[in-house]
This record gives C-alpha cells, sequence and structure tokens, in this order.
C-alpha cells in the first residue's frame, strides 16, 4: 500500500486527508501523521494501516463529538448516547469522553451550576426535581449534591416564583393548578398555604 496524498485541509485545521492507493482514508491530525512516521510516496505495511484506521476513526468521531458538545453543556452519558446513535464504538467513546474532560468540553460540575442557576432565574421549579433532572443525565451523585447545597437552592422562592409565571394560565381551575404544582415536585402543604388546598367539584 502507497500513501498517495497527504493534503492539510484548510476548512479544517489540524487536520490532514491521507489518501492510499489514490483512495481517500480520512482525517487524522499532525500529530498523527508524526506519528506514525508517513509521507507522500512511502508504502505502508498492513499494520500500520491498521493503526492508521484506527486514528481516522477517532479523529472522525471526535470532532462529530466536539461540534456536539460545544453547541451547549452536556454530560458524559449524553455524549455517549450521540456517539452510539452515530455507530461509534465503545472503546472509541471511552476514549473520546476522557480527551473532552480534560480539554474541559465536558464538565459536569459546570453542567449542574448551570441547571441551577437557570432553575433560580429563569425556569423555577423545585429542588426535587432539579435533582432528578440531574440524575437523568447520570451526573455524580457527590456533584449534585455538592451543587444544590452549595447553592443555597430556595425551595419556597422557586415555589413563588413558578405560581407568579403560571397562575394566569389556570384562571379559574385551582384544582388543575394545584396538580401541576405537585408534579412539579412542590409538596402539598407549600402549595396549600399559597392557593389553597384543592378545591371539590361542585355538583
Amino acid at each position: 500500500m502507497i500513501v498517495t496524498a497527504i493534503k492539510q485541509m484548510a476548512h479544517k485545521p489540524g487536520l490532514f486527508r491521507i489518501s492510499i492507493d489514490n483512495k481517500p482514508v480520512g482525517f487524522i491530525s499532525a500529530q498523527d501523521v508524526a506519528n506514525l512516521g508517513i509521507v507522500s510516496g512511502s508504502k505502508i505495511d498492513s499494520g500500520v494501516y491498521s493503526v492508521l484506521a484506527q486514528k481516522v476513526k477517532f479523529t472522525t468521531y471526535y470532532h462529530k463529538a466536539l461540534l456536539f458538545a460545544d453547541r451547549r453543556l452536556h454530560s458524559k452519558v449524553e455524549v455517549k448516547r450521540y456517539l452510539k446513535s452515530h455507530g461509534c464504538d465503545i472503546e472509541t467513546t471511552e476514549q473520546i469522553i476522557d480527551k473532552l474532560v480534560e480539554i474541559g468540553v465536558i464538565d459536569e460540575m459546570k453542567l449542574a451550576n448551570a441547571f441551577v442557576n437557570d432553575a433560580k432565574n429563569l425556569k423555577p421549579m423545585s429542588a426535587k426535581l432539579l435533582r432528578y433532572k440531574l440524575k437523568e443525565k447520570q451526573i455524580d451523585p457527590e456533584i449534585i449534591n455538592e451543587t444544590i447545597t452549595g447553592s443555597n437552592y430556595d425551595n419556597d422562592q422557586a415555589l413563588d416564583k413558578l405560581i407568579a409565571s403560571k397562575q394566569s394560565q389556570y384562571l379559574n381551575e385551582q384544582p388543575r393548578f394545584f396538580r401541576y404544582l405537585l408534579r412539579q415536585g412542590f409538596s402539598y402543604s407549600d402549595i396549600a398555604k399559597r392557593i389553597g388546598s384543592p378545591e371539590r367539584p361542585k355538583f
């Protein structure tokens, strides 16, 4: 097998497209080119080609994951699901996750803090529901506890904000409003203190 082209890509800085026997194999980094010791016109054996193919696979999925994780904060499990949906094998996925954690693209503490701040300022919810949503992302329980506890999350304040933002949607529908607030993870007694106990239907 002969390396027939090593072309640097202007639209993909730091990546080179490799062709073997005039057939494109894929992209690898400049570091991989140097480590493999390949140059245009050189012959490679099956062992080098196997390593090259693995590097191409890693680079392809790594950049997919990087674009996905760069759009907004994601947990490890969310990136794993994304890669699995694109056909990435477990071993390569774990390597990519480790790399993204290392460079700070995946930061579950930052993600948990963002969720808490969002709940405080934009989307009020109970601490119970907030904890559930973070668990859904399979964030480390210690990170969840540290984030919620450290933020001094005010459950009463969250309930007051949610009532203020939603009550106009439930005019004359107090029982339905009460059920909605229960589903958000607030306690029966806390809700009743603010909007009264659920009204019984009149016949």
